[in-house]
């Protein structure tokens, strides 16, 4: 699958286009949200989240220097920008 190099149709990705393109994505994030902000992503496609493969959406924040995914068990909408409170256990 070519997912880091679109313009050339012959590209095959390795998992260290994977990982550089990831951390580059990350960085811009972080410079976009502002501490504890985040936005809701519906997993579609070849996206899945470790540890649980059936997730159906995450939260993708910021928080302490730091891009974060946790899981969304609540029924929100994707693309809505969230908050995230003390009481979300983020450690």
């Amino acid at each position: 699958m070519n997912y880091t190099n679109p313009n050339d149709p012959d590209h095959i990705d390795s998992p260290e286009d994977w990982l550089n393109s990831s951390l580059i994505f990350g960085r811009a994030l972080a410079l976009l949200l502002k501490e504890r902000e985040g936005v809701v992503v519906d997993l579609k496609g070849d996206a899945k989240f470790m540890p649980n493969l059936s997730a159906k959406k995450v939260i993708v924040f910021y928080k302490d220097k730091m891009i974060r995914v946790i899981e969304c068990e609540e029924d929100l909408k994707e693309g809505q920008y969230v908050i995230m409170h003390d009481d979300y256990n983020l450690n």
